[in-house]
């Protein structure tokens, strides 16, 4: 529970809802990352959210550590699930420099376009219980706006901010916590 009070305490991080991904169901997800990180050190996480890119992940993750929490969709089935199971091959922070995903990972796989990304993680706990109050965050790139998902949208940059009384907070408040992960170098990368 140690990496939950850290992220909760934690200024910024990222929060994503989750859902199945091309026929695998949540916990088999954890479960595939989670022995990444105990083989090779880290995993990482196939996104495509214009909310969190990798320039924008990365300089969220300039104070450190940070973490990604994953939780529930508002209704159950409101997380659209991925079809496409195009295998990464090659990871880069910068789309300059280009390497090989590590040796032993498992597939990293999704629809694989100019927007494909990959948050990093060299830590994961599905040993968590609790609920992510929604409204206690902003956007990243203005805290002064509440959080908003919509489909496509799931996984957004976000900073610890009152937002009881904001006319546009999201309706579903609390959503229920399903894993928590710290950042590890270099944070947020794109695919190919």
């Amino acid at each position: 529970m140690a990496i939950l009070e850290e992220a909760l305490n934690c200024s910024r991080c990222v929060i994503s809802v989750m859902g199945e991904h091309a026929g695998e169901g949540v916990g088999a997800i954890f479960h595939r990352k989670t022995a990444d990180i105990e083989r090779v050190g880290k995993t990482l996480w196939l996104m495509k959210s214009p909310k969190a890119r990798p320039p924008q992940v990365q300089e969220l993750c300039k104070i450190i550590p940070t973490y990604a929490i994953f939780i529930a969709p508002a209704t159950k089935g409101g997380a659209r699930p991925t079809t496409s199971e195009d295998i990464s091959m090659e990871y880069s922070p910068d789309r300059e420099s280009w390497q090989k995903l590590p040796e032993g990972i498992s597939p990293v796989t999704g629809r694989l376009d100019t927007s494909a990304a990959a948050l990093v993680f060299d830590m994961m706990t599905t040993d968590v219980k609790g609920a992510l109050d929604l409204w206690g965050y902003g956007a990243f790139s203005d805290a002064q706006k509440p959080l908003k998902f919509i489909l496509g949208c799931s996984t957004v940059c976000a900073v610890q901010k009152d937002m009881t009384s904001h006319p546009g907070r999201m309706k579903s408040r609390y959503r229920e916590i399903f894993a928590v992960a710290r950042f590890a170098q270099p944070y947020c990368v794109w695919l190919r």
